[in-house]
């Protein structure tokens, strides 16, 4: 996971109809998902682990469709912080769920959770330290979480029924996680000191 693209709280508290927009309310179900699926893993049932996480991936394009097309005057900051939370919070609960059963490796599981926890907690200190807010996403960072995706998915699927083509895939899975969780880091860290320095470089409104 790279940081929300914008860091800091909303600049005005969240109203209740904020969690009540269709879109909103898509991503808070794909949210109360989690628990169940996870459930489904450790319970060893991954054919249904397998469709419920295609039903939140779902989800996952679904609302962006709403905020972006059906309801585009309700989107809301708290939307903008909600989605990719509920992504990584599936995402990563699923690493966690699938190496406690050995369907995934747990050197691999803890270079995601090192990668993500890095990138956060640097995210965090530069914006309290500095106020510095734009922890967009890299083109890297994106193949990365599109790479666990995918790799995520073929291990429920290699679990529930497993082909030759499947598992070598899932491999492939692995070695492109593993190449893309250091890569897309390293590259996110010259990104965001670029931008850093560029904002640095902007002047400021002085203060009335």
């Amino acid at each position: 996971m790279d940081a929300p693209a914008t860091w800091g709280p909303p600049s005005a508290p969240a109203r209740w109809s904020d969690w009540l927009t269709p879109a909103n309310l898509v991503t808070e179900l794909r949210l109360l998902s989690v628990p169940v699926i996870i459930a489904a893993v450790l319970d060893r049932a991954f054919g249904w682990a397998l469709l419920l996480a295609v039903a939140a991936g779902v989800s996952d394009g679904l609302d962006g469709w709403l905020a972006r097309h059906r309801h585009a005057a309700a989107v809301s900051k708290l939307g903008e912080y909600l989605d990719p939370i509920a992504d990584k919070v599936l995402l990563s609960s699923l690493f966690v769920a699938l190496a406690l059963t050995g369907a995934l490796p747990w050197v691999l599981t803890l270079l995601v959770f090192t990668r993500d926890l890095t990138i956060v907690g640097v995210a965090l200190t530069v914006y309290l330290r500095t106020g510095f807010r734009d922890f967009r996403p890299t083109y890297l960072g994106k193949a990365n979480t599109v790479a666990q995706i995918a790799t995520v998915a073929l291990a429920l699927l290699n679990h529930f029924h497993s082909a030759a083509w499947s598992l070598r895939l899932e491999w492939l899975g692995w070695g492109t996680v593993f190449v893309l969780a250091y890569g897309s880091g390293i590259h996110y860290a010259f990104v965001g000191a670029r931008r850093y320095h560029a904002w640095r470089g902007q002047p400021r409104r002085l203060a009335a």
